[in-house]
């Protein structure tokens, strides 16, 4: 690994990214900012009548229906439906439709979507009723310039504080790395949400480890999902619909992280017509087919990447460079079933994989799959049912192909999940339960030669196998219109399961390979069993229409952590179960916010502060062997974590110019608890996580330039990571450089700060729709430092530090994309 960081700074030298080339993309650039000027308009009021109003009335009735866009046929999720001018709380689903008891008689219903213009309506209800509508996108052409997702009051409305919510079309209007719009990276510019470093995947949300984030695809785990060491996801963002984040206090249907949790929804194809995509950019391409198999019945849709990198290291001087190579490619199916009277059906699959080889001195590879049946029914006036089956399977190695030692590593996890629940909802509650199980089987961990040159014998290690089962129940009541409570319990039981072989230590000394005292093998059944009653709560109190105060608690159990013995997380780090000596972890998650909204919510203020609390929290020894380890526990420490900080926010969501500013004070610390020295670190003295960047500011400006154009442009700044430093040297007989090190992550590398714009046109070559994105990553090319590594000075004997810097240099890039079908065709 830091092989590849220290020799990767090759793309600073890259002949590609010249000056030359960066005059020729600076002026292309420029070239395309233009603007001209167009306004919106608004519909008329609509008039619907169900029933006659003689006779006697039940209490209420159902009014149900469909939302979706006149110009692409797609359905709407998170239309807004107010009543007498009131928000009622219900919104449109991912397929667009709607499900809302009224009473007898006469309502001004209003359908309101952010990207929409609004429809009025005018409804005399004497029956149950059914109003489908064709919401038309607001004159600018190009999606993704308003930051917001949902009701333009649901920051101060909604009851749960820390939730996130974007659209892929959003997600669009941030200038990306290589120009691939990115949800993870997108995420890392929002309040409360930052990762170790460039080159290293994941995120942590509010101190918390990168393995306590639960990764979800349509409520589906994900184990892992990454491109390219982790710049980029495996998220495909043209087959992605929204994604919502859960910064704190996880809804009682999500469990299984002490951390976050990240819900991915894909969208569905259209029923209506055929249509498709083809985009061509620097680092990929990738193709986007949708359409219907029976209409307004069944539709399918397949989005594709495959990874186009390895020119650029064609480019490199470094003979090194030009030897290696970097494969990605990701898939993406799903199929929509509607089953008719409010019951629907999908299947979806996932396919991502890698490889990356360093010339012939190193490698990895890795592989992901995901599948899923997941049912959704409306059974009568008041009730949903949702269930959902899935698999899933992890493969992971890594490789060193030269030698006599020349070998490959690999390992992997495979799982099952179900999960049910039921919805129960009126006016003023909804009351959700169900039960979910996982099933989790390591597979074995293998050595073998890399080819038949290689001397290394093969060796395998088993892994574990557990059942992780809950059952969960959540209260949403609105006591009123200015109070809002959500409450959930869940209870959650994990077993390890057999067969497995458990070691014996010395009662009297530290877990570690020298004090095995004997084994007890299981061949089957439970081993060792763990679990906890989660308690969850959420109240928002509204002192005005426009601001709100919330405060929330949650309680979270954490089965199954990543063990790697890197600072970051990488792509091929070991998923590890609990076992006998490796307990679960506990988090308790508090948060209290304030927000505000003005200029009718076209402006957005908030403050989120945060405190979190860890248990059985996982660190590592120094030196840690964690690869071909049949008794793991030996090379981890637990203890305690904690995190607190606060989050600022101002955002603009309306207008020519939209964007925001956050900034977030934050830290995280790890204690060790045991009395055994082979146990502590730092002696038991508190110190700073990997992860611990205590000031990060994010400014996101977008500017729309009519009529089919898009400015983006960022400014990134975080303070340094922590990181140990050699404070003394010693030369021993023969010239040996032995380094003495300070306590663990006493020091930091340097701050973090980053400038990006991009410019999006859309309709250049065909008016049917077609883009071209330019953009600038890391526009001052600043050689941000990943790491510093300590070496022996040519002209001394003395350790000096140097830094890595894996992104130095200017990364201009361009993205051409086409369309073709629809509606309009």
């Amino acid at each position: 690994m830091i092989v590849f960081q220290i020799d990767i700074q090759f793309l600073a030298k890259n002949k590609f990214l010249g000056k030359n080339m960066v005059r020729f993309c600076t002026g292309l650039f420029f070239f395309f900012l233009v603007s001209v000027f167009s306004g919106f308009s608004q519909t008329d009021s609509l008039t619907f009548s169900f029933g006659k109003s003689d006779g006697n009335h039940p209490d209420s009735y159902i009014l149900t229906g469909k939302i979706t866009s006149k110009e692409s046929g797609r359905p709407i999720e998170s239309v807004g439906i107010h009543v007498d001018g009131i928000f009622t709380g219900v919104s449109t689903d991912r397929f667009g439709t709607y499900y809302l008891t009224l009473t007898p008689g006469f309502h001004r219903v209003v359908f309101r979507h952010i990207s929409n213009i609004p429809v009025f309506t005018q409804i005399s209800l004497y029956e149950n009723g059914v109003v489908n509508l064709q919401l038309i996108e607001k004159a600018f052409e190009l999606e993704g310039v308003v930051v917001m997702s949902d009701e333009p009051d649901r920051n101060v409305r909604n009851p749960i504080t820390g939730v996130t919510k974007l659209t892929t079309a959003e997600l669009r209007a941030i200038p990306a790395f290589l120009g691939e719009a990115d949800i993870f990276k997108g995420l890392q510019l929002l309040p409360g949400v930052s990762s170790v470093g460039e080159g290293t995947s994941g995120i942590n949300v509010r101190g918390a480890k990168a393995d306590q984030n639960l990764l979800l695809m349509n409520e589906v785990l994900v184990l892992s999902s990454n491109h390219a060491l982790g710049f980029l996801s495996g998220f495909n963002t043209d087959v992605t619909e929204n994604f919502t984040l859960y910064k704190g206090n996880l809804p009682a249907n999500f469990g299984g992280r002490a951390g976050s949790a990240l819900n991915i929804l894909m969208r569905p194809g259209s029923k209506e017509s055929w249509q498709g995509q083809v985009g061509v950019g620097t680092s990929n391409g990738k193709i986007l087919l949708e359409g219907p198999i029976l209409e307004d019945k069944v539709s399918v849709i397949f989005g594709g990447r495959l990874s186009n990198v390895n020119w650029l290291l064609g480019q490199a001087r470094d003979l090194d460079i030009q030897n290696s190579k970097l494969n990605f490619y990701d898939g993406y199916l799903g199929v929509n079933w509607d089953l008719g009277k409010g019951h629907q059906l999908e299947a979806n699959t996932l396919v991502t994989g890698d490889e990356f080889q360093f010339s012939d001195q190193f490698g990895y590879e890795w592989a992901n799959r995901i599948s899923s049946l997941r049912y959704k029914g409306i059974l009568g006036e008041n009730i949903s049912l949702t269930g959902l089956l899935a698999d899933g399977n992890f493969d992971n190695a890594f490789f060193d192909p030269e030698g006599v030692e020349a070998a490959k590593v690999k390992n992997g996890m495979r799982y099952q999940q179900g999960k049910a629940s039921a919805t129960w909802a009126n006016d003023k509650l909804a009351l959700t339960g169900g039960m979910e199980g996982i099933y989790y089987q390591g597979k074995p961990e293998r050595i073998a030669p890399f080819d038949e040159t290689s001397a290394v014998q093969v060796e395998q290690v088993g892994k574990e196998r557990g059942l992780e089962l809950s059952g969960f129940l959540t209260l949403e009541y609105e006591l009123g219109e200015n109070t809002g409570f959500v409450g959930g319990l869940r209870y959650s039981t994990y077993s390890q399961l057999g067969s497995d072989t458990v070691y014996q230590y010395n009662p009297n000394g530290p877990i570690s390979a020298n004090e095995i005292s004997g084994e007890t093998p299981f061949p089957k059944g439970k081993i060792k069993s763990y679990s906890g009653l989660e308690p969850r709560f959420s109240l928002r109190q509204n002192l005005n229409p426009t601001l709100s105060i919330k405060l929330s608690y949650a309680r979270l159990f954490q089965y199954i952590q990543s063990v790697s013995n890197t600072f970051g997380p990488t792509p091929i780090d070991l998923w590890q179960l609990s076992t006998t000596y490796i307990p679960p972890q506990r988090s308790d998650n508090f948060s209290f916010g304030v927000f505000k909204n003005k200029a009718d919510n076209s402006w957005e203020y908030s403050i989120d502060a945060f405190y979190r609390t860890s248990v059985n929290q996982v660190e590592y020894r120094d030196f840690a062997q964690i690869f071909l380890n049949p008794h793991m526990e030996t090379e981890l420490v637990f203890g305690k974590g904690e995190a607190y900080g606060v989050e600022f926010l101002i955002k603009k969501n309306l207008g020519v110019v939209t964007g925001w500013l956050a900034y977030t004070y934050s830290r995280s610390f790890f204690t060790s608890q045991s009395g055994f020295s082979e146990e502590q670190i730092n002696q038991n003295e508190r110190f700073p996580s990997n992860y611990d960047k205590p000031h990060e500011v994010n400014f996101i400006l977008s500017r729309k330039m009519y009529p089919r154009g898009l400015f983006n442009f960022s400014v990134n700044y975080a303070t340094g990571r922590p990181v140990s430093a050699v404070s003394a040297s010693y030369i021993l007989n023969g010239g040996l450089v032995v380094p003495d090190y300070t306590n663990r992550n006493q020091y930091r590398i340097p701050d973090y700060f980053r400038v990006d714009l991009s410019y999006t046109v859309e309709k250049v070559f065909s008016k049917r729709g077609d883009s071209l994105n330019f953009s600038i990553y890391n526009l001052f090319g600043r050689k941000n430092a990943y790491s510093v590594f300590w070496q022996k000075d040519s002209d001394s004997q003395e350790l000096r530090p140097y830094r890595l810097a894996i992104l130095g240099s200017i990364f201009p890039s361009i993205t051409y994309s086409i369309k073709w079908g629809g509606s309009n065709e």
